[in-house]
């Protein structure tokens, strides 16, 4: 192992760790609430901010973990991914036991709803709200568990 690929996984750790160690205070102010309606999300700004707060962390620690530390890992590992395509990297990923290709799919799938804006259609907002913060919490487990493989 090189020093730069120790310093790339060690970044690629920190960034994660950072974003990690605020989505789990978030979410555990989550839990402590009765699951909110999407009225009293919307209407309660402290509320939205504690949505935002979740679903932002959701999107930042996937994107650290897809941008960063895939290739630090895989770096880290001495595999040769460079040429290789982002679904093999997860898939190589995934027989070493890094992550859930499965889960992983759907965190992209559901970073991607996030992006869309349904205004006809508050029920659909409401349930995909829902989902990205289960992703939420299932992605920080993921990631505990990768880090815990780490150095």
């Amino acid at each position: 192992m090189t020093a730069p690929t120790v310093d790339r996984l060690g970044l690629a750790r920190w960034e994660a760790d950072r974003h990690a160690a605020v989505l789990d205070d978030a979410l555990a102010r989550w839990r402590a609430l009765p699951v909110p309606s999407l009225e009293a999300i919307e209407s309660d700004p402290a509320l939205r901010q504690l949505t935002d707060q979740i679903l932002f962390r959701f999107i930042k620690l996937q994107d650290t973990m897809g941008e960063r530390l895939i290739p630090a890992t895989l770096g880290w590992l001495v595999e040769p991914f460079e040429g290789w395509p982002m679904r093999d990297r997860l898939d190589r990923l995934e027989k070493l036991g890094y992550l859930d290709v499965e889960a992983w799919l759907r965190w992209r799938e559901l970073r991607n709803r996030l992006a869309h804006e349904y205004p006809d259609a508050p029920d659909l907002r409401h349930a995909q709200l829902l989902a990205a913060i289960a992703g939420a919490a299932d992605i920080l487990a993921a990631y505990r568990l990768w880090a815990g493989k780490l150095p």
